[in-house]
């Protein structure tokens, strides 16, 4: 039947992030993290998105109405990951998070090019956040978390997190301008076979990073140059289709190519003082830690963990709010919905659903809290 593995999800720093997750001994499968309503409906720039999930207490995730709930869990998760590689429950660099937090670090999933939302942010966009990219929907795939051709989850929220705070922390190590700056900007211009800061004509023989995008000036080809990098380390690259499709960008796919070839940002990457993630993520977020019941009483909780017949929803603190509950699929295409009893204290779903992942959602008049669960 139904598994539900999921509480609030804050981290402590020294800015005071609280940190909630619900200890389990079986083996993980989806993400133990919240989907809210969104925080600043009023504010210009974000007025358009509908759900919104914290990262870690430091990164922030904004979603258009249309962007699937599993799509906005999945992306989160992902980036969740890339914080917190060796998933123990906290970043694992306490002073990139603290950064992160202080530029208002923000991961905006759009519908769609042009759409409402991405209108919206891009005609107010200040510096009281810091979007470094962005992901539309076509690109999230939930199903696929690892696949280059039809996800670019990884992508896009290295960028974020390197470009937001990496760069700005570490300029020594990670500074995008000017040319040559730091150890990552020299490592590129070896790669590139010559430190050039627009594209060349032709790029010399030996250079194994040939970025062609007239659009892409110096800055943006040392953030790719650091995603491909980070990509091949981890393994994500390296299939014969992928590496044929990338190659004429980028032509080290696998990490042994890497590691031969680009001696310094191989380096760089994997220096354990950089606090760089090594592991692919792979979209499912749940560290095993130990939570006292006064910290997730507020929360709805939903067993058994795991059941085949039926599950139980004690709303506890949404009791007097929530009106009703949806599940939907994977695509958003809902599967079932029930209206609730004024102060229900505990819902009673019999279950009849087919394996696999589902999004579990419950309402007043907007949504008022949001998590996966699995069908066994």
């Amino acid at each position: 039947m139904f598994q539900i593995i999921h509480v609030p999800m804050r981290y402590l720093l020294a800015i005071s992030f609280v940190l909630m997750m619900v200890k389990t001994s079986s083996s993980q499968s989806t993400s133990c993290l919240e989907i809210l309503p969104n925080p600043n409906p009023s504010s210009p720039a974000f007025q358009e998105f509908d759900r919104f999930v914290e990262v870690l207490g430091v990164l922030q995730f904004y979603a258009e109405p249309g962007v699937s709930d599993a799509q906005l869990l999945h992306a989160a998760s992902v980036g969740a990951e890339l914080l917190d590689n060796n998933e123990d429950g906290l970043i694992d660099d306490d002073a990139l998070g603290e950064q992160l937090s202080n530029v208002n670090a923000t991961m905006p999933l759009f519908l769609a090019e042009g759409s409402p939302a991405e209108e919206a942010m891009m005609d107010n966009f200040d510096d009281t956040f810091c979007v470094h990219a962005v992901l539309y929907s076509d690109e999230i795939a939930p199903d696929s978390p690892l696949d280059w051709f039809s996800e670019a989850c990884l992508e896009e929220i290295l960028h974020t997190i390197n470009g937001c705070g990496h760069t700005e922390l570490y300029p020594s190590m990670f500074a995008l301008w000017p040319a040559g700056a730091s150890q990552l900007a020299q490592a590129m211009d070896l790669a590139r076979g010559g430190q050039f800061l627009g594209i060349p004509g032709s790029y010399p023989d030996e250079a194994w990073f040939h970025y062609s995008d007239v659009t892409c000036d110096y800055e943006c080809m040392a953030i790719e140059y650091l995603y491909w990098a980070l990509a091949s380390n981890m393994g994500v690259l390296n299939t014969p289709e992928i590496c044929e499709a990338i190659a004429e960008e980028w032509e080290l796919c696998s990490p042994e190519l890497l590691a031969s070839t680009d001696l310094m940002i191989y380096s760089i990457i994997t220096n354990p003082l950089n606090k760089l993630p090594q592991q692919a993520p792979d979209g499912v977020y749940c560290p095993v830690v130990s939570v006292s019941e006064t910290a997730i009483q507020g929360s709805p909780n939903v067993f058994p963990n795991p059941s085949h017949d039926q599950f139980m929803i004690d709303l506890n603190a949404l009791s007097s709010r929530a009106k009703f509950i949806v599940i939907t699929d994977t695509s958003g295409r809902e599967i079932r919905s029930q209206k609730l009893m004024p102060n229900a204290q505990r819902v009673i779903l019999d279950g009849d659903l087919i394996s696999g992942l589902y999004i579990l959602s419950i309402y007043a008049d907007s949504l008022l809290y949001s998590t996966s669960l699995i069908v066994n």
